[in-house]
Formats: C-alpha cells, sequence, structure tokens
C-alpha cells in the first residue's frame, strides 16, 4: 500500500467490489475455481448449468498457450505437431542472427482478481527488458475483463505492435486490471499492475527497465503510476494522452448542456446563428464541422462534444445507465436480476471507497458550474453580443442530483436532458436563470488525496507522449491533452516537464513505426541514464518525415510566443471552460468566485464590451454569487 495515500484512504483499497462478474470463460481459459458456497461473487456452473459454488475472487489456475504469427495476427499453435509440421502461413523471426518460428509463449492467470499474461518468444532469448501493456476506456467496475491473447481479443494496434516488440525480444506483460475501460480505480489498477510486475520478476527474473505503453485509458495509468508509485515503471510511451480522466468530466459535463442549449435554441428559431454547427466552437472550444456526419441526425453537422463524448456523461454520471455488454454478461452467467439492482452506475459510486456515500447511497459528485461564464472569450472578442452572452448563461443550467436523475433515452435524445435543469423564461431579462450546480467540496479533496488526479508535481521518468492528430475526426483524444501535462508539470514542479516530450504524427502515419521508434529513443535514455537528441519534441506528416523538433516545435501553445512549425502544422482547440477563463491545465473544479462588480472593472470583460443597466441587472439574477475568477482557482 502507498504511504503517500491519506491514511483515512489507505485501508479501503482493499475492499473488493461487489457483485463482480468473472470473465474467464469468455476468455476461453475455462470457469473460475469455486471458492466458497455462501452465494459470494461469481455462479460457478456444470456443463449442465447446475450451480457448483461460487468464485468471489475469479480465480484460475495458471496455463501456458502458443500462438503463431501468420503476418496479420495470431493463431493458437500446437506446440506438440506445429514445429514438426509447420501451418503454411506462419512467419519466421530473426533472433541472434537465427530465422526461428514466430511462436509466441503465452502465460495466463489471475492476480488480484484480474487476468493477467505474459508473452514471450518461444524459442529465442528474452532481452531482459519488460513492457507493460495497458488498455484504455472508461468502465464502472463491477467486472473482471477479458484476456487479451485469447479468443482473439488483440485488437488492430496491438497486431501491429506486438510482433514487433517480441520480435526485438521484449517480454510484454499486461492484467485486464490495467484496462480502464474494465473499471476506472486507478488505485486499485497501479496495484495490479505492482502484483502483475513482482510475479514476473519472481519467475522470469527482474527486468532491466520496464515500459509503460498504452493509449487513451493506458496512457492515463501511465501518467498516474508515475505520480502515484515511483520505480513501477521506468519509462512511458503514452499514447493519445488526457492527464487523467476524473479531471476531464469539468469541461465534457458542459458539452451536454451547451448542446442542449443550442438545439433548444435552432428549434426555436431554425435560422438560428447556432444552426452553423461551425459556430459553437465560440462557445464549446472544441472542433466543429459543418460538414462531418452527426452519428444521431445522419446529416452534416456536428461537433467533438457529440461525435467524441456523446456517451461520457451518462457514463459516468448517471446512476441508470450501464454498457449493454453488463446485460450481455449477465444473461450469459446466468445472475439473478436483482443481484445488480443496487448497483448506482457512476463513475464516483465505481470509486464510494474515496468519495464516500450519502444516506441514500449516492456518492458525492465534484462537478460544478457556479459562476462559470460560457463564451466569455468570444464575448471579449467581439463574436459574441452581450444579450446572446446572457441568454446563454441564464439557460445553459446544470446538472441535476443523482437521486433525480432518470433513464437515458438512448436512441432519442443526444444530451440526456430529461436530467438536466432547465427553465422556460431563463431567455427573458426579468426571467429565471436556469439553476447551476454547486461541486462536493469532499468529493474534490477524495479525487485529489486518492491520487486520481494527475497534478504535476511528480512525473520521475522520461515519457514521450505519442498523438495521431485527430482533430478532424472530432475525436476525443483532442490534441490540447499532451499540452494540459506539460502545463501541470510547469505550474507544480517545472524541473519535470523537462521529462515529458511531446509528439504528433498524421493520422494515416504508421502509428506502430512511431511507437518503435520512441522504444527506441526510450531505450537509449534508460541504458546511458541520460536524454538522447532524439528525445525532443517533434511531429512528423504522413510519410513520417519529421517536420520539425526541438524546443521552439510548440512554441506558442503555452508561452504565448510565435506560433512554431509544429504548432502551425497541428493546430489545436481549447474547451468550454477554456473559453469561460480556465487555464489549459483544466484542473479546476470549482472556481473562485469574485463580485460582479470587481469584474467589471478588473478587465475581465475587456476593453470593448460595457453593460447597461437592465443587462447588468439581468446577469446579477444568472450569477447571484459572483463569476469566476480563474487566476486564484481551486
Amino acid at each position: 500500500m502507498q504511504q503517500d495515500l491519506p491514511q483515512h484512504l489507505q485501508h479501503q483499497l482493499r475492499h473488493q467490489q461487489q457483485p463482480f462478474i468473472c470473465r474467464t470463460m469468455e476468455s476461453g481459459l475455462g470457469q473460475p475455481l469455486v471458492d466458497n458456497h455462501q452465494g459470494i461473487g461469481h455462479p460457478v456452473r456444470d456443463n449442465a448449468g447446475k450451480v457448483l459454488g461460487y468464485s468471489s475472487q475469479c480465480d484460475i489456475k495458471p496455463r501456458i498457450q502458443h500462438f503463431y504469427f501468420n503476418g496479420s495476427g495470431f493463431k493458437t499453435f500446437d506446440v506438440e505437431n506445429g514445429y514438426k509440421t509447420p501451418p503454411a502461413d506462419m512467419k519466421t523471426v530473426v533472433a541472434n542472427g537465427e530465422s526461428i518460428p514466430f511462436v509466441v509463449r503465452v502465460e495466463a492467470g489471475t492476480i488480484n482478481r484480474f487476468i493477467y499474461t505474459i508473452a514471450m518468444l518461444e524459442r529465442a532469448p528474452w532481452n531482459r527488458k519488460l513492457v507493460y501493456w495497458m488498455r484504455g476506456g472508461v468502465g464502472i467496475g463491477h467486472q473482471q475483463g477479458t484476456a487479451i491473447w485469447f479468443n482473439d481479443k488483440l485488437n488492430s494496434s496491438e497486431k501491429q505492435l506486438m510482433p514487433k516488440l517480441l520480435a526485438e525480444g521484449y517480454a510484454i506483460a499486461n492484467s485486464s486490471g490495467n484496462e480502464s475501460g474494465v473499471h476506472y480505480n486507478m488505485r486499485l489498477a497501479e496495484e495490479t499492475a505492482a502484483q502483475t510486475k513482482a510475479y514476473f520478476a519472481e519467475k522470469y527474473g527482474q527486468p532491466v527497465y520496464t515500459i509503460g505503453i498504452g493509449g487513451s485509458g493506458g496512457a492515463v495509468q501511465q501518467y498516474l503510476f508515475a505520480q502515484n508509485r515511483p520505480g513501477l515503471f521506468d519509462a512511458g510511451i503514452p499514447v493519445q494522452s488526457f492527464p487523467d480522466m476524473v479531471t476531464q468530466s469539468i469541461p465534457i459535463s458542459d458539452c451536454p448542456l451547451l448542446g442542449q442549449y443550442f438545439r433548444d435554441e435552432v428549434a426555436r428559431d431554425p435560422k438560428s446563428p447556432w444552426a452553423t454547427w461551425s459556430r459553437q466552437s465560440l462557445v464549446q472550444g472544441m472542433n466543429a464541422s459543418d460538414t462531418a456526419k452527426n452519428p444521431f441526425t445522419g446529416k452534416p453537422g456536428t461537433t467533438e462534444c457529440i461525435n467524441g463524448w456523446r456517451f461520457a456523461m451518462p457514463s459516468v454520471l448517471n446512476p441508470h445507465f450501464r454498457d449493454n455488454k453488463f446485460d450481455k454478461a449477465i444473461t450469459y452467467y446466468g445472475y439473478a436480476p436483482n443481484v445488480f439492482a443496487k448497483v448506482k452506475w457512476t463513475h464516483w459510486n465505481d470509486l464510494e471507497e474515496f468519495y464516500g456515500t450519502d444516506a441514500e447511497g449516492f456518492a458525492p459528485i465534484p462537478l460544478d458550474n457556479v459562476g462559470v461564464q460560457y463564451g466569455l472569450a468570444a464575448l471579449v472578442s467581439g463574436k459574441l453580443d452581450a444579450n446572446e452572452f446572457l441568454r446563454l448563461n441564464a439557460c445553459v443550467g446544470s446538472w441535476k442530483e443523482q437521486r433525480d436523475f432518470v433513464q437515458y433515452k438512448l436512441d432519442s435524445d443526444p444530451f440526456d436532458s430529461a436530467n438536466m435543469h432547465r427553465s422556460t423564461t431563463c431567455r427573458e431579462p426579468v426571467g429565471i436563470p436556469a439553476q447551476r450546480r454547486e461541486g462536493d467540496q469532499k468529493a474534490i479533496r477524495a479525487a485529489f488525496d486518492s491520487g486520481h488526479v494527475f497534478t504535476g508535481k511528480q512525473l520521475g521518468i522520461p515519457m514521450i507522449d505519442l498523438r495521431p492528430y485527430r482533430e478532424a475526426e472530432l475525436d476525443m483524444h483532442n490534441a490540447r491533452q499532451a499540452f494540459s501535462v506539460r502545463a501541470r508539470l510547469l505550474a507544480a514542479n517545472p524541473g519535470e516537464a523537462k521529462r515529458q516530450v511531446v509528439w504528433f504524427v498524421r493520422p494515416d502515419a504508421d502509428l506502430a513505426v512511431q511507437v518503435m521508434t520512441a522504444v527506441s529513443v526510450l531505450d537509449k535514455y534508460l541504458a546511458s541514464g541520460s536524454a538522447p537528441a532524439e528525445f525532443a519534441d517533434r511531429c512528423v506528416d504522413s510519410a513520417g518525415v519529421v517536420l520539425a523538433s526541438g524546443p521552439d516545435a510548440w512554441r506558442g501553445i503555452l508561452d504565448g510566443g510565435t506560433p512554431g512549425a509544429c504548432t502551425q502544422a497541428f493546430p489545436i482547440h481549447s474547451s468550454p471552460r477554456m473559453v469561460a477563463g480556465e487555464s489549459i491545465r483544466g484542473d479546476t473544479f470549482k472556481c473562485r468566485l469574485k463580485p460582479l462588480e470587481k469584474a467589471y472593472t478588473d478587465g475581465t470583460y475587456g476593453a470593448a464590451v460595457s453593460f447597461n443597466d437592465a443587462q447588468k441587472a439581468w446577469l446579477s439574477r444568472i450569477f447571484p454569487q459572483g463569476v469566476c475568477d480563474y487566476n486564484s482557482g481551486l
């Protein structure tokens, strides 16, 4: 247990979540072992469907299976006969100057209730270096996840990268507990990785070094493990990173609120300026397109809020909304309908060991938009007039409390609007503004205390933050995230910022080649103990040719200087909170408030904006407690 975790939270990590679905059957690894007959955990059945007992730990006995590489993927290999009569499509690999069959030995078992795998070339020496592989997503727990090598579970990027890593002699370890789509308890993920690595070292030998590799939530794990568990990894390649996912919920919670406002405005007046989708970026900050296909309407015109994040808020905020994979698993394993009846399907309840719960069993939530002036930058720049700014902020509203939520109507409501505070008179200068939401201070503190927020105080290892540039696709892995990480490092511990470099690649570039280049650079770094020249910010084109490299490559993003070559080639967007005045760090759950009278005189609204008396009265009704002062945010 980490000693830097506050004492009142240390004991809680030992708690094991129930109910908890074991998924070894889906992984092709058979039934979990029975460990009790008291009905605790997962039902274990015989071939006739009769319950033999229950498994609270989801354990299986370790086993070895072999796979061969055929050039595009891995297939099961018969080790008894396969070397005598090799499959026609089996490839070879060169090891120590000798061509050998490309056969991989994979061990699978369970540690900490999750399924681990350890993969190595079968007939070649291990290079004594370990890659720890992590997957992404944002899950709500209550399940084990599946083994990545079995039942053809490797995804497309893994099928591209695993052969390259294995061919160079790396061992690859993984656990389903290090897939953030299985759960997003980062302290549980950290403990699982530590235990899996310890088992690897005990059985196969201590690696010379361990490099973490993973995308999205797998990238988040690398940053948070570096912060919370120094020494677990020696270097990392976070791909399509976020600093963490908890602070992502801040601007993403705004997306549906703003989207519903725009939708209402267009419904009231089809000629509304907000009918032009690209204009919504003025307030949302994220990219928008007038030509990209909208997944709800099927017509041209959409935003990153919709294409990238449309299911994000229901999946972390709506206690009634659960992934349909759960329903399939519940049915598949024959769970009684009431077993999961009391589960509240939110990120906050999933981590109730840290956040706690109220008398009704709901975990407190840190999301807050009191005092947030949506569209402020657009107002100051003259792209949004004062009345529209006032109407927007009067009508945007907020999320209701958990007890008031209802089921999300997935097919008909892109924004989960039934769970928002709305007002029928908000558009009137003398009307009633829609209610804003105040975040729970204890929940905010718990998010930081439990290590679920990347603060920038600790990195400690070299990281190559590698990002396919997908702004045109309105992808959720937007380009600003790598610089959000760096901004936090610069604010909290500037020396640590030197350990992170940012590499951007065009979306059609060969990402596997770029990852292997990053592995090579980190290998040099770890072997020599100092950064090689290649460990530098850079960007490459579709052919993998370096466009620019060095300290000036990304100039202009964080320093306000003349844009560097990479900054010009790969423009980044912002977020609703950045448009409202927050910094690119994006780590302010609840802003400090200042009186409107101060905001009128301190330059908040720029030199060109002035409100008349009626508009000031309207503004006072919208923000009775004052407006955000992000220069002194929490």
